[in-house]
């Protein structure tokens, strides 16, 4: 079962739970007996358990010994003393002897239940064992022959069952102690006070170790959840957008979050309860056929009732537990959808649309939650109705047995005792058959993410870039990729090599691969055919972490984290001190708007940059890039919020101030990278155009097309003049200014 896989590495946990169990089973599985014995010992026989005396006179021992056969007279003689001056005996023998069922009692039980039965059936009453005595002695009556009298007066009396027997037994040593002046009241009390006082203890055992057990099983459990949702969410951060695609956003969120809460309440509940139910059913089975009661029956009726019921319950439930974990990810889905696009559903005003569809994925989860709460409703007043029919029928047949003499009263209620604990641990069993499967769903959705074979992962064996090499080279060989499960590539047989200093821009129309080259760099993708090298080494061969160290990537949607403006930036490198983050912001073209706010650096950022307009997330999102000072500067479309002013001081910058990093610039419009030292033109992911922004215009159509439909041809032709990418920098470097 995959749910006791959440519990490896807390045997000694799982241990430590065995022993509060046994614990708490055997304390509660003995308080049915003690009750029993208070009704038929402490309250029916006057606190007296057995036939054996503490104390007896002489002749009334020497008139059981009467009905006894030798073999019992030997034992019944070497357990009393001799007598005392008063003519009493005192018990001396084995103190085991002493309780019920021993060798000694059923003798004496026998005994004096034989003695009663003959004394009450003489009108002289116990005059008549003397007269016995006396003709055992003259010999006119044998010792078998006064055994015989005995038997059959009890089987006349109809006390010949062991119960009756006992209780007889009871009485007679009563009348005893009465004889002796022992107060049997006081031996009433006793026994009651130290049979109550055990109670209680086993009660307060069964207590303390149910508490116990539920503060270890609610620990054990949060820490499973809180070590599945690292592990999970652990897993997921090293997937690539390959695998998040495969399970999708929503799926993962409700994985890590509703999924893992399954699985905890699930362990808590198999801790706390499920485990105890077959422990205590089967040791009530067993003190229930130890009894011989003849009523299992009604027992065995009970179970299959009930079982009979939760099978139908099962039926009707199961395929709706399995469907309600993919209920849970629709709605998760589609909540997110809303909030993220809130602002076209209401520019469009299409909220009545958007509420209807949310509305419909609701109402069908709640539908099927409300079967399944509806069907789990009944099975609570059904398994009442057996447990109240099955208390009915031990009370109804087991009436006839008590007044045959085949049970005691105590008898009964300790076997409805016993009967209610195997029913219930059925019907806990049976709970928990049907909140397994939804857990069973849980744990496999949890494990599917766990058991996910990465498609990036670092090398065993990695590689790093030599120090006195190049750095900042990168290089693109023949390099094609196709995503998963695609028919044709995104991107097909594409070479190019940027260096220090370099830029290199990177055009087409929508759907011509241009962020899917972009995100070959960081290895968000593997290549499928060619090679990808940094430094000289091919980005396969380089761990992940030392791979992105290097380089500083933007994607198109430039995201925020909740925190300051500071920590944003520095999130690449924590720690980073302030001059820093200043020189990050400063090159971003962020300074300015970060200046501005009421706390500077330090102001507050809200969940997705909520509080900042887009062109501000994007100058972050570069500032948080170029803050790790990276040998490659990958910018996928991060220019598209801002304003040409903005565009161009923000590529000055990079120029100026960058002067030992490869910069990739993927843009859709033209005066992006219309200066940038080669531009790639990308159409159906091939490249249909390779060189300058002049060189392009003369030999690339499709270039020339993008960029008439964004520029005059005044423009073009006077490019430097109205969108300039300043060149003096380049100039120093031995380029044309």
């Amino acid at each position: 079962m995959k749910i006791f896989k959440f519990m490896r590495g807390h045997v000694g946990v799982f241990a430590l739970v065995m022993v509060l169990l046994v614990m708490q089973a055997v304390a509660e599985l003995s308080l049915p007996q003690y009750m029993s014995d208070i009704v038929d010992v402490g309250v029916g026989q006057g606190g007296i358990p057995s036939g054996v005396l503490t104390s007896v006179r002489a002749e009334t021992l020497s008139g059981l010994e009467l009905f006894m056969d030798d073999a019992s007279r030997d034992l019944v003689e070497a357990s009393y003393s001799a007598p005392d001056v008063s003519g009493v005996r005192s018990y001396v023998g084995n103190p085991d002897l002493l309780r019920e069922g021993s060798d000694l009692a059923q003798a004496m039980e026998r005994a004096e239940a034989a003695w009663l039965a003959v004394a009450a059936e003489d009108a002289s009453g116990d005059v008549a064992i003397t007269r016995m005595r006396d003709a055992i002695v003259s010999g006119d009556l044998t010792r078998a022959e006064a055994r015989a009298i005995g038997e059959a007066a009890i089987e006349r009396s109809g006390g010949a069952t062991d119960k009756l027997v006992t209780q007889h037994a009871a009485e007679f040593v009563r009348r005893e102690y009465v004889a002796l002046g022992i107060d049997s009241d006081a031996i009433a009390r006793g026994y009651l006070v130290r049979t109550s006082a055990s109670m209680l203890g086993f009660c307060a055992l069964a207590l303390a170790a149910a508490v116990a057990n539920g503060l270890v099983s609610s620990r054990l459990g949060a820490q499973v959840g809180r070590e599945t949702r690292r592990s999970v969410f652990s897993k997921v951060a090293r997937f690539s957008p390959a695998e998040v695609n495969r399970f999708s956003q929503a799926s993962l969120i409700t994985r890590c979050t509703n999924d893992v809460q399954q699985v905890q309440f699930v362990i808590v509940m198999l801790m706390r309860i499920v485990m105890l139910a077959p422990v205590i059913g089967a040791v009530s089975i067993a003190k229930v056929l130890a009894g011989h009661t003849g009523l299992e029956w009604t027992i065995v009726a009970a179970v299959l009732a009930m079982l009979g019921i939760m099978t139908l319950l099962f039926t009707l439930v199961m395929p709706k537990f399995q469907l309600m974990q993919t209920l849970v990810d629709r709605v998760n889905r589609m909540s997110r959808e809303m909030l993220e696009g809130i602002m076209p559903i209401r520019a469009f005003s299409r909220e009545d649309f958007a509420l209807a569809r949310f509305d419909g994925a609701s109402t069908e989860l709640m539908q099927t939650q409300l079967f399944t709460g509806r069907a789990m409703a009944t099975m609570r007043p059904l398994i009442q109705l057996v447990l109240n029919l099955l208390t009915i029928g031990i009370v109804w047949f087991g009436a006839g047995r008590v007044d045959a003499g085949v049970m005691q009263v105590g008898d009964i209620m300790a076997f409805i005792a016993y009967a209610m604990q195997i029913v219930a641990s059925f019907m806990t069993l049976a709970m928990v058959a049907i909140l397994m499967p939804r857990a069973t769903v849980a744990a496999d959705r949890i494990f599917e993410v766990l058991d996910c074979p990465l498609s990036i992962v670092s090398p065993e064996d990695p590689v790093t870039p030599s120090e006195d090499g190049s750095r900042g080279l990168l290089s693109f060989d023949h390099v094609s990729f196709r995503y998963p499960d695609a028919e044709e590539d995104a991107v097909h047989d594409v070479s190019f090599e940027v260096g220090p200093g370099s830029m290199l821009g990177i055009v087409g129309s929508t759907g011509s691969g241009k962020s899917s080259l972009a995100q070959l760099i960081p290895r968000l993708y593997d290549v499928s055919g060619g090679s990808v090298t940094l430094d000289g080494v091919d980005v396969r061969e380089m761990s992940l972490a030392d791979l992105r160290s290097r380089i500083g990537y933007v994607p198109q949607q430039a995201r925020l984290f909740s925190g300051t403006v500071e920590s944003n930036v520095a999130f690449g490198a924590p720690g980073m001190g302030e001059e820093q983050v200043k020189r990050a912001l400063d090159l971003a073209q962020a300074s300015e708007f970060v200046d501005e706010m009421d706390a500077g650096a330090a102001s507050h950022i809200s969940q997705g940059g909520a509080n900042v307009s887009g062109g501000q997330r994007q100058r972050l999102a570069i500032a948080r890039a170029v803050a790790i000072e990276p040998e490659v500067l990958v910018l996928d479309d991060s220019f598209s919020a801002l304003d040409y002013a903005t565009d161009a001081k923000l590529r000055r910058a990079i120029a100026s101030e960058l002067r030992d990093t490869a910069v990739v610039v993927v843009a859709q419009r033209v005066a992006t990278v219309m200066r940038a030292d080669r531009i790639l033109v990308l159409e159906g992911g091939r490249v249909v155009g390779d060189g300058t922004h002049e060189q392009l215009l003369g030999t690339c159509e499709e270039y020339r097309e993008i960029a008439m439909s964004q520029l005059s041809a005044a423009e073009l032709g006077l490019g430097a003049q109205v969108v300039a990418f300043e060149r003096p920098v380049r100039a120093e470097r031995g380029g044309d200014a």
